[in-house]
């Protein structure tokens, strides 16, 4: 855990970093997303009927998708991680479950971020794509933060401070994914309630086995990542490179599609 708070850095701008993450996390939850008097958009799986439905979310209902609860795990992260990085300036103890959270934190907004940034480019864009649905909403804001700037500004915490990630960390991220799932099985049993992902929907033919690879994927990427780390530890150009080679092949911004006129436009 302490070699969290270690950089080639001056640890004062790690730590202006970090709490930049953190506060943009929370801008992007609380003004971005459920104080924003414009709606958000999901298409989801009614709980009753088993039909897909679009919505309009609003307030605190627009942060129950995975990818809310990848950047508020991100926001965390940062805070708990930027905070122990400032005591670690000002020569404060950094209390033992400061270090523990951000060993736990951490690698579940590695997971979480870039699995959320893979399964957004290469899954629901594509379907959106192959469905002729508009797909700008992608290219908002809060949507920009979610899946591509968490994905990206971890990376880069991870290649300036150089952590010494453990492999045994990567159960963290499957207990993200498990407390997930539970919560999406409470939620959909609500009145008018629904899924938000239909692969989450237990009553569809090999759920189990797709939330069985859901967890497996969250734990899969946080191991890439721990790989990565190993690689910048023994040769930090090359593993800056081929870290920021992998970031780039899962983000996506709109002038990577802006060929595709549903690029530009927004489901009402």
């Amino acid at each position: 855990s302490a070699s969290f708070q270690t950089s080639a850095l001056p640890l004062v701008l790690v730590g202006l970093f970090r709490y930049g993450c953190a506060y943009l996390a929370f801008h992007t939850v609380v003004f971005w997303m459920v104080r924003s008097p414009e709606p958000g958009r999901m298409f989801v799986v009614l709980h009753e009927t088993s039909e897909e439905a679009m919505i309009r979310p609003m307030g605190l209902e627009r942060i129950g998708t995975f990818s809310s609860w990848t950047l508020m795990a991100f926001g965390l992260a940062f805070f708990t991680t930027g905070t122990a990085t400032w005591m670690t300036v000002f020569n404060l103890n950094v209390p033992p479950l400061m270090n523990t959270l951000t060993v736990v934190l951490m690698p579940i907004a590695y997971g979480a971020a870039f699995i959320t940034s893979t399964v957004v480019r290469y899954v629901i864009i594509p379907e959106e794509i192959s469905m002729e649905r508009p797909f700008g909403t992608y290219f908002k804001n809060y949507e920009l933060v979610m899946h591509n700037y968490a994905a990206i500004f971890l990376a880069l915490d991870l290649f300036l401070v150089q952590a010494e990630l453990q492999w045994q960390f990567g159960i963290f991220p499957v207990f993200f994914g498990i407390v997930y799932v539970l919560f999406s099985y409470a939620y959909a049993r609500r009145p008018r309630g629904y899924y938000i992902y239909s692969l989450l929907d237990p009553r569809i033919n090999m759920a189990p086995v797709y939330l069985l690879g859901l967890l497996f994927a969250c734990s899969l990427f946080y191991l890439g990542l721990w790989g990565m780390s190993l690689l910048i530890t023994w040769n930090a150009l090359l593993g800056g490179l081929a870290l920021a080679f992998w970031v780039s092949r899962i983000v996506l911004f709109r002038r990577q599609v802006k060929d595709n006129p549903y690029a530009f436009q927004v489901s009402t």
